[in-house]
C-alpha cells in the first residue's frame, strides 16, 4: 500500500468539492489545505516530477497535468492577475491528483480519461466511493430492473479479461426489450443491460496481451453488463478508443453510425460504384438513430434519399437535407410509386419479410438488411419469444436465400472467433471504418445526436419509455453514466 502524505490523510476530498459552481470559494479551499502563499505578490507554479525512465516532455495545453506534481514559488506571468495563476494551477493539480472530472463536460472528461491517473492503491485509500460497485440488474423476467450496490472491490473474473471502470455505456432498444423480459430466458439471468461500453482499464488478467495496459481508454461491445460501475470482460471485446472523441460521441458512432456506414459501404461495393451520387436510396425506418446516420452520410455523397416515417416527422426529416423525399411508413402506400426504381434499399424494419423492399429494387439494385428491434410481445404460451424467432428467420432468409441482398451486422464483424478465418480481417476493417468516422466528426462533417444522458439510477424507467415511444423516436443515442447520481445528468 502506498503511504499517503500527511495532507492526504488529513483531508478526504469528494468529487464535488471542485465543481464549477464553487470556483468563487477557491481561496477558502486553498487556505484550508495550507497551500495559499503568505505573500500576495507571489504565485504558485506547478512543475512535473519526472518518473524513472520517462522522458522530459511538457504536457500540451489541453492535456491534464501528470499525477505527481509539486509547487515552487515564482513570479506571475505578465498580464496575469494577482493570485490567479495560483488558484487555477492548484485546483487543476488537485483535481488531477484525485482523478476528478465532470462526466457531462465532454472536453474535461476526455482530457481526464486520456491520462493514466493515480494508482489504484491511492484511489481506494482516499476515495471510499470506489468500493461501491453499483449496477442495474434484471433478476426476474417479470420483476423489472433493480438497482444494486456492492461494498466490495471489483476484480478480474478470468485470465483473459480486463477490468474496466465504466465511464459511459449505451442503453439501446434491444436493452429495453430484454429488460422487459422479452428475448431472455431464466438461464440468462441475472442480466445487466448496456452492450456498448467505454471506460479505462483498472486491471488486466494474466493472459491479456501487453498491448493493453492499466489506464488505457477502451471501447467495445459486450453481451451485457455496461450499466455498472465496473465490468470484467474478455479483452477481445475491446479496442483502444480514439483520443479525439468524447465518451458519448464514441458510443454513438459505434452503436448507430457504424451500421449505417457499413451499409452504405456494402451498397457501393455491390453496385460497383465509387460513391452514391445520383443514386436512389430508400430507408424503411428513417427516424431511428441508424436511419438518421444513413441520411447524413448519404446526403454527403449526393444520393437521392427516400425516407419512410410517420407524417408527424416529415417536416423534421426534410430539414435534414434538401435531397430528401418523405413517404408513409406503410409499404402499401409508397410501393406503387417506387416499384423497381431504387438503386439501394436499406431495410431496418423487415415489416413484411423484405417483400416490399425487394419489389422496390431496380434490375441492378441491392437490398441492405440491418438488424431491427420489435417491441411486440409475441411470446408463445407466455414463454417463447416468437418475435425474436421470426427475426432470426428473416435474417437467415436474407443472408442465404435472397438475391441482390447483403446483410450487415456490425456485432458479427466486430467479434473475434475461431469459426471464421476472416474474423481478424473483419475486425481490422471495423476499426479502420470506426477511425474514419472519428476523423469525419473531428472535421465537423458529421455530428452524432445524443437524445438522452441518464444516471445509473434512472435506467430502470427507460424500458417502459422505449416501449411507449417517449424515447427512441428522436433518432438519438441514449447514454448512461454510471458514476453520476440521479438528477446530475441533464438531457441535451
Amino acid at each position: 500500500m502506498v503511504k499517503l502524505s500527511s495532507w492526504k490523510r488529513s483531508f478526504r476530498i469528494s468529487s464535488t468539492a471542485f465543481s464549477a459552481q464553487q470556483s468563487k470559494n477557491t481561496d477558502k479551499i486553498l487556505a484550508s489545505l495550507k497551500l495559499q502563499d503568505d505573500s500576495k505578490e507571489e504565485a504558485v507554479e506547478t512543475t512535473i516530477v519526472e518518473s524513472p525512465g520517462e522522458s522530459k516532455q511538457q504536457p500540451d495545453k489541453q492535456e491534464a497535468l501528470p499525477a505527481d506534481v509539486k509547487t515552487k514559488d515564482t513570479t506571475p506571468e505578465k498580464g496575469a492577475k494577482e493570485g490567479e495563476l495560483n488558484t487555477e494551477t492548484m485546483i487543476q493539480a488537485l483535481r488531477t491528483k484525485l482523478g476528478l472530472h465532470d462526466v457531462c463536460n465532454e472536453d474535461a472528461e476526455l482530457t481526464s480519461l486520456d491520462e493514466g491517473g493515480a494508482t489504484s492503491e491511492e484511489e481506494t485509500e482516499y476515495k471510499p466511493d470506489l468500493l461501491q460497485h453499483e449496477k442495474m440488474v434484471l433478476e426476474d423476467l417479470s420483476g423489472g430492473l433493480a438497482f444494486l450496490t456492492f461494498s466490495r472491490f471489483a476484480v478480474v473474473d478470468e485470465s483473459t479479461h480486463i477490468l474496466i471502470k465504466v465511464r459511459a455505456c449505451t442503453f439501446s432498444p434491444e436493452d429495453a426489450k430484454k429488460c422487459s423480459g422479452i428475448g431472455l430466458t431464466k438461464a440468462m439471468l441475472p442480466y445487466v443491460p448496456g452492450q456498448f461500453v467505454i471506460g479505462t482499464i483498472e486491471d488486466v488478467g494474466s493472459d491479456v496481451p501487453t498491448f493493453f495496459k492499466v489506464g488505457d481508454r477502451v471501447i467495445g461491445m459486450v453481451d451485457g453488463g455496461g450499466c455498472s460501475r465496473f465490468l470484467s470482460a474478455d479483452v477481445d471485446n475491446f479496442v483502444k478508443a480514439p483520443s479525439n472523441l468524447g465518451n458519448s460521441t464514441a458510443l454513438a458512432l459505434m452503436q448507430d453510425w457504424m451500421p449505417a456506414y457499413r451499409a452504405l459501404h456494402m451498397a457501393k461495393q455491390s453496385t460497383k460504384r465509387a460513391n452514391l451520387f445520383g443514386m436512389n436510396l430508400l430507408i424503411t425506418d428513417s427516424m431511428s438513430a441508424a436511419g438518421q446516420a444513413v441520411i447524413a452520410l448519404a446526403s454527403e455523397e449526393g444520393a437521392n434519399i427516400y425516407c419512410c416515417a410517420e407524417k408527424t416527422y416529415h417536416d423534421y426529416l426534410k430539414s435534414l437535407s434538401s435531397r430528401i423525399t418523405c413517404l408513409e411508413s406503410n409499404p402499401e402506400k409508397w410501393l406503387p410509386a417506387l416499384e423497381e426504381q431504387m438503386d439501394v434499399v436499406i431495410d431496418n424494419t423487415c415489416s413484411d419479410g423484405y417483400v416490399s423492399s425487394c419489389e422496390a429494387l431496380g434490375a441492378k439494385g441491392v437490398l441492405i438488411s440491418l438488424p431491427y428491434v420489435s417491441f411486440d410481445d409475441n411470446r408463445l404460451f407466455g414463454l417463447f419469444d416468437m418475435s425474436s424467432f421470426q427475426r432470426k428467420i428473416d435474417s437467415t432468409k436474407a443472408k442465404y436465400t435472397m438475391c441482390q441482398t447483403v446483410t450487415v451486422d456490425t456485432k458479427e464483424e466486430f467479434e473475434i472467433g475461431n469459426e471464421d478465418e476472416n474474423t481478424a480481417e473483419k475486425r481490422l476493417n471495423f476499426v479502420r471504418d470506426f477511425q474514419y468516422l472519428a476523423v469525419m466528426h473531428d472535421k465537423g462533417i458529421i455530428q452524432p445526436k445524443i437524445s438522452e444522458k441518464v444516471s445509473l439510477q434512472e435506467v430502470s424507467s427507460y424500458p417502459d419509455k422505449f416501449k411507449s415511444g417517449a424515447v427512441g423516436t428522436s433518432g438519438g443515442t441514449v447514454v448512461c453514466f454510471p458514476w453520476k447520481k440521479e438528477g446530475d445528468v441533464a438531457s441535451p
